[in-house]
């Protein structure tokens, strides 16, 4: 009866745990799904209709011919948008690779000092450097460019603590035996450690691309021109005034924003498992 009763209340309580999850990944797939569906309804069906009577192509159309039928840019804030993003993310896995090997490979005076302020910053929110890093970029005429949105991501405190945490874990035999055959630092970096390093690498970047790729609000202190917005910034412009009776474009060009991203992360799930776990247990 005791042994009864507990799986009784086990399955209970399992049924619950997968009750309460059903309902919160219908309340993310809903706005998703109203979404994407909104971006092929005819314009009168956006608000009254979940499922539209049919599909159309007319809102990609429109804001494909954006520059001269809404003056706003989309193609071109798409390929800002991946210039953008693919150029911080590069600078990101290269500084945070270089670093984080020295960190945990190198002896130089300092060393502990230097990774324990990495740590700390991590403590405190970007947005904290928001004023500084913009009047930093003011001096250095980066404004209203694209040099001045990547600046300030052109490495992080981040991919330096992972890139750092899972280099400690590679055998010092391997690097002493790499410098006696003659190899340098850089050379054991990039020709040794990185590729033991696939995982962390892969994580960071993907990580870092997708976070470029969402930036909203760096960009948008930074640039004013459309010709140089990124397409989270060109939607933000075109929610109001003469333009916010475009409800299906607003909609086709959030499921442009949004679709890279979720490709990205259906694709290479394993490498953000593989990293979590590799960055989360060793070190």
């Amino acid at each position: 009866m005791r042994t009864t009763g507990r799986r009784l209340r086990s399955n209970i309580g399992q049924a619950l745990i997968y009750l309460v999850l059903t309902v919160g990944v219908l309340f993310w797939l809903i706005p998703f799904a109203w979404m994407l569906f909104s971006s092929f309804k005819p314009t009168a069906e956006i608000f009254t209709r979940f499922w539209p009577t049919h599909f159309t192509l007319e809102h990609y159309q429109l804001i494909a011919a954006g520059g001269t039928a809404l003056q706003r840019p989309f193609v071109r804030s798409v390929f800002n948008n991946l210039l953008v993003s693919v150029v911080a993310t590069a600078a990101i896995v290269a500084t945070g690779a270089m670093t984080g090997y020295a960190l945990a490979r190198v002896e130089f005076k300092g060393r502990r000092v230097l990774s324990g302020a990495i740590l700390y910053q991590m403590i405190f929110p970007g947005v904290l450097f928001l004023i500084p890093t913009f009047l930093l970029v003011l001096e250095m005429g980066l404004f209203n460019s694209y040099a001045g949105m990547i600046v300030r991501f052109l490495t992080s405190a981040t991919a330096v603590f992972l890139f750092a945490q899972f280099f400690r874990t590679i055998p010092q035999d391997l690097v002493d035996a790499a410098r006696i055959d003659g190899a340098g630092e850089l050379t054991i970096l990039w020709r040794i450690m990185i590729p033991l390093a696939g995982s962390v690498t892969a994580f960071v970047a993907l990580f870092n691309f997708m976070a470029r790729w969402d930036e909203f609000l760096w960009n948008l202190i930074v640039v004013k021109e459309y010709d140089l917005m990124t397409l989270p910034v060109l939607l933000a412009t075109f929610t109001k005034g003469e333009y916010g009776g475009y409800p299906g474009a607003q909609m086709a060009g959030a499921t442009v924003l949004v679709m890279p991203i979720l490709i990205l992360f259906l694709l290479f799930r394993r490498f953000f498992e593989e990293g979590i776990v590799t960055t989360g247990l060793k070190g």
